[in-house]
């Protein structure tokens, strides 16, 4: 990698492109845009007081300049209604947009953390800037991930960044997993978009997410038809999605934390009681666990469990884990 040659300039600000569009920008949003936060507002207003102390970096692409990092001070300065800004300018040459790249994804380590999904912005756009010489560039991308990433892994975060509808936001705020969709993609019998879909408008926890990702990996194992169908018929009405694909590949033990649910329910514990049951009936140990705050509590909860044995109900509970339901 060349030394980076940089000049102090000043830009008309209006001439920069701040957009999605722009070549280095992977921010999910800017101040000014929607959803922006607090500290965005805060970011606008200490410009607008005093200025911006520390210029952005730009690349001269000939015909205008590239924003390569301080894409949150520039738009924060035009919301604050400045019309030219200092900037340390890259002069890049014969190596275009590549030339800035050491700058760029060393500023993508600092600041604000990356969500998965500005991540996997990052990860197409360093492809795409980077083309044939990405094995230059991956021990920094690496940095950014905390892993190691092979140029095969970055094409294929590169392809989850191309995901539509409700699915991106669903990753940016971690409701969906980049690692699950590589998971899932990996599948042949399985369509990433759709298993995604599912996914994003599941509003299931992290567990739940994981078991509903090995039950559709189950569903694609017996055919990439049945996925098919499953996607096309699922209602998350009718019931969660991690009991849905479980109820097909393994109907038994879905009907059996079905009833367990349903019994602890009718144990009636304290609302402050935190009830934890297995996730999957798949190995051979079991435990039901739960959790009180105060003495309150556990007294009304021991109640409640000598009435439930006295009623059968834990007895009934004992033979499904013991699956002689």
């Amino acid at each position: 990698m060349q030394p980076v040659v940089m000049q102090y300039r000043i830009i008309e600000l209006t001439s920069l492109e701040l957009g999605a569009g722009a070549a280095f920008r992977f921010r999910w949003t800017l101040p000014g845009e929607e959803e922006s936060s607090d500290k965005d507002e805060a970011l606008v207003s200490s410009i607008r007081t005093i200025g911006m102390i520390s210029p952005p970096v730009l690349a001269d692409a000939g015909d205008q300049h590239e924003i390569v990092s301080g894409f949150r001070r520039l738009a924060a300065a035009r919301e604050a209604g400045l019309e030219k800004v200092p900037a340390l300018v890259i002069e890049t040459q014969d190596e275009g947009l590549a030339g800035a790249l050491p700058v760029w994804l060393e500023s993508s380590l600092h600041g604000q953390a990356l969500s998965e999904m500005e991540r996997l912005t990052f990860a197409a756009k360093a492809l795409a800037i980077t083309g044939d010489r990405i094995a230059e560039y991956l021990p920094l991308i690496s940095r950014l991930y905390g892993r190691k990433i092979t140029a095969e892994i970055l094409g294929r975060l590169s392809g989850l960044s191309l995901l539509e509808g409700e699915v991106p936001l669903a990753i940016h705020e971690g409701r969906v997993s980049p690692g699950d969709l590589l998971q899932l993609g990996a599948h042949p019998g399985i369509d990433t978009a759709a298993a995604a879909r599912l996914l994003a408008g599941s509003g299931l926890s992290r567990s739940g997410r994981r078991e509903a990702v090995r039950g559709m990996l189950g569903l694609a194992d017996h055919g990439k038809e049945l996925f098919a169908r499953f996607v096309e018929e699922y209602d998350p009405d009718e019931m969660p999605l991690d009991e849905a694909v479980s109820s097909i590949t393994h109907p038994g033990m879905t009907g059996d934390i079905s009833f367990l649910k349903r019994t602890i329910t009718e144990i009636e514990l304290p609302p402050a009681a935190s009830v934890h049951l297995p996730e999957n009936l798949e190995g051979s140990s079991f435990t039901v666990e739960i959790r009180v705050r105060n003495g309150d509590d556990l007294s009304i909860s021991l109640e409640r469990l000598r009435e439930a044995s006295e009623d059968g109900l834990i007895e009934d509970m004992l033979k499904v884990l013991q699956g002689n339901a």
